[in-house]
């Protein structure tokens, strides 16, 4: 089973808890959209960290 996407990022430090939460609240406001997007547009992560969880699940997915 492939690491959720704000586990992955609280994982490497990349997001705090705290920030992981924010991210959760407005996701349960907003159910359509997706983590990543939200946590790029509250400039926590960037788009080349959303590459990289991708790059990450693919691995684990292949292996």
């Amino acid at each position: 089973m492939t690491e959720r996407i704000g586990d992955y990022f609280v994982r490497l430090e990349l997001l705090s808890f705290e920030q992981a939460e924010q991210v959760l609240a407005v996701q349960q406001e907003q159910p359509n959209r997706r983590f990543g997007e939200i946590a790029v547009e509250l400039g926590f992560i960037g788009e080349e960290d959303i590459e990289s969880y991708k790059r990450y699940c693919a691995e684990k997915d292949g292996s």
